[in-house]
């Protein structure tokens, strides 16, 4: 996926198709995380999310993947390039990361950017990061169960591969079974909203007791 093309424009175009919904369901959850003191950030884009979140967990420290560098200087931008962050302009895929270091993960509409194998790769190890106590909150377009909703998101999933396969050259052709692999990888969720008839959620997740 090659995003940095579109960088500059990707508020603008998010705006345009969905307004400020993609935006809420990123910062629905942030709160809960105002006591963490280092967090992991996957895919964060231009920076809107960390922003929130550096003033939320006035103790923690990030490191946030992205793999676009155009994105990268956008976020830097946006935080004023705060000492707290780290950036890490790579691909998440194939990382290996600290074992049970992290008090909280963030990936907002980024799991969706992966096959079923990519994603599941992805989950696992990043379970394995994650503390014992650890918080995930997750955003990401979903697919409800019947009826005109599940036409209606159908529809808009569909556009949304196609204008990024375009775009960004995006491998993936349809929506991981993210719930499942969260399960698989050990999690359970403890949080859930949806917005625009159950097309975006936004959830938390943690380590099953």
């Amino acid at each position: 996926m090659h995003i940095g093309g579109i960088a500059r424009w990707y508020r603008r175009i998010e705006y345009a198709a969905f307004g400020k919904t993609l935006e809420r369901q990123r910062f629905a959850w942030l709160p809960r995380l105002a006591g963490a003191r280092r967090v992991l950030i996957l895919g964060e884009g231009d920076g809107r999310t960390l922003e929130r979140l550096l003033k939320l967990a006035p103790e923690a420290r990030f490191d946030v993947v992205e793999i676009s560098p155009e994105m990268i200087a956008l976020a830097r931008y946006r935080v004023r390039n705060s000492a707290r962050v780290d950036f890490h302009c790579r691909d998440a895929r194939g990382a290996i990361w600290p074992r049970a270091s992290y008090d909280a993960i963030v990936t907002h509409f980024f799991l969706d950017c992966f096959t079923e194998e990519e994603a599941r790769d992805l989950i696992r190890p990043l379970a394995a990061a994650l503390k014992t106590d650890g918080s995930w909150p997750i955003s990401e377009f979903a697919v409800p169960a019947a009826g005109l909703r599940r036409l209606h998101a159908e529809v808009w999933i569909r556009a949304m591969y196609l204008f990024f396969r375009i775009t960004t050259r995006l491998g993936a052709t349809m929506l991981p079974p993210i719930e499942t692999l969260m399960r698989e990888a050990g999690m359970e969720r403890v949080e859930r909203d949806q917005k625009r008839a159950g097309l975006m959620v936004a959830e938390v997740w943690r380590h099953a007791k």
